[in-house]
């Protein structure tokens, strides 16, 4: 029999060695996440660049854009079904280096065709990287607080680069920023090689779609996103037709990022706590009424508090929707093919919202959001509750090793 200060010893040593592979793995989240949502989050400064330094039309701008979320959403989408076979890290260095030759090759080049088979490169990259972000992170014990952690340094990730473009814009001219991102990309690679310490995924050997309670799931994410997402790109034009300044319309956008930490703080410490149904439910409440506030904003503070809560409620659903999908698949597959379904419903809904907003007003796309969220609600989650409760009822027989719902 070993002596026993020696047998503490080695429990402590592994105890501290566990920790610090979920704070590699935690980091690598951070990382990942930020970089993944890096080139939806600056497209305001990409199509920029390409009219003042490319002199590209608002309409070339707008296909340019369109690939670089069509490459990252379909990307996602074609590799769902992929990611349990191939190491994340493995993926998300091949996203690092694809999305920063891609960048590099949009500062130098000036042929419109090249810039937009450069903007697919781009996107596809991003999409790799959430791919491995997602599946790195789905087999973790919580992936709830792991995915909201996650989203909270993805914030601050992209509010720092969005900080730094016109610096970089200001040393190498207005194509500039693509450096910036490029170097994003490259410093970024090294982290992501922390999805190593992910432990292998074990879970049903099926396609994203057959997984019980998949449907149900991706369906209420891709509503919720694309109700969401008809809103929130016309977020700026409803400041302005309500006669708001533009630098109070910028403050208050900006702000709302930072309070959705307050959202992905809130999934963090709830995570494991709070019933999951319950937690969907509180969330795409959340983002209903966020929809609706906007939609009929008329003046500073409803158009204030239209903004917070959609960021505070995004934020805190995004992290329960990324940690259902691990419940359900802890692959990562279902998560995956989640996140490429919700870039798909924004882009979607941004279209559908100008239609909207040109027939019929503002009032009608915040409607339109609203009822996005309650096809959510009412279609999808019926299903995938049901599932969760089986899933619960046989966790507590001992049937099912995973973590319940």
């Amino acid at each position: 029999m070993g002596h026993p200060g020696r047998t503490l010893t080695l429990v402590r040593m592994r105890l501290a060695g566990c920790s610090m592979q979920q704070l590699i793995l935690v980091v690598a989240v951070c990382v990942g996440s930020g970089l993944a949502h890096v080139g939806t989050s600056t497209m305001p400064f990409q199509i920029g660049a390409l009219i003042d330094g490319g002199g590209r039309s608002a309409a070339q701008t707008g296909l340019f854009g369109f690939l670089e979320v069509g490459a990252l959403s379909v990307g996602m989408i074609l590799i769902s079904n992929w990611v349990d076979r191939i190491a994340p890290r493995r993926i998300a260095v091949a996203g690092c280096c694809l999305a920063a030759l891609a960048n590099l090759g949009l500062y130098f080049t000036h042929a419109l065709y090249v810039e937009l088979l450069l903007a697919m490169a781009a996107g596809a990259g991003y999409g790799f990287v959430f791919a491995a972000t997602v599946s790195g992170a789905a087999a973790t014990r919580e992936p709830d607080r792991v995915y909201a952690i996650g989203n909270g340094g993805a914030l601050l990730i992209v509010v720092a680069l969005m900080a730094t473009l016109p610096r970089a814009a200001a040393r190498w001219g207005a194509l500039g920023i693509f450096v910036a991102l490029a170097g994003l990309a490259v410093l970024c690679a090294p982290f992501l090689l922390g999805f190593n310490a992910a432990r292998r995924p074990e879970g049903p050997q099926l396609s994203a779609w057959r997984v019980p309670g998949a449907l149900g799931l991706l369906f209420a994410w891709a509503a919720f996103s694309t109700g969401t997402g008809a809103l929130y790109a016309y977020s700026e034009r409803i400041g302005r037709s309500i006669s708001l300044p533009p630098a109070q319309i910028a403050s208050v956008l900006s702000a709302g990022v930072f309070v959705g930490l307050l959202g992905t703080g809130s999934a963090a410490l709830l995570g494991g706590r709070l019933k999951r149904a319950w937690a969907l439910c509180i969330g795409i409440c959340g983002s209903g009424l966020s929809c609706l506030l906007l939609g009929f904003a008329t003046h500073l503070v409803v158009f204030a508090s239209g903004v917070f809560v959609y960021w505070v409620f995004y934020m805190f659903l995004y992290s329960y929707l990324l940690g259902t999908a691990a419940v359900l698949d802890p692959t990562g597959k279902v998560g995956t093919l989640g996140g490429g379904l919700e870039r798909l419903g924004y882009a979607l809904g941004a279209g559908l919202g100008g239609v909207f907003a040109e027939q019929w007003g503002y009032a009608s796309t915040g409607l339109l959001g609203f009822c996005g969220c309650l096809a959510a609600a009412a279609l999808g989650f019926p299903s995938l509750f049901k599932v969760l409760r089986h899933r619960t009822a046989a966790t507590a027989a001992n049937i099912l090793p995973t973590a319940s719902g």
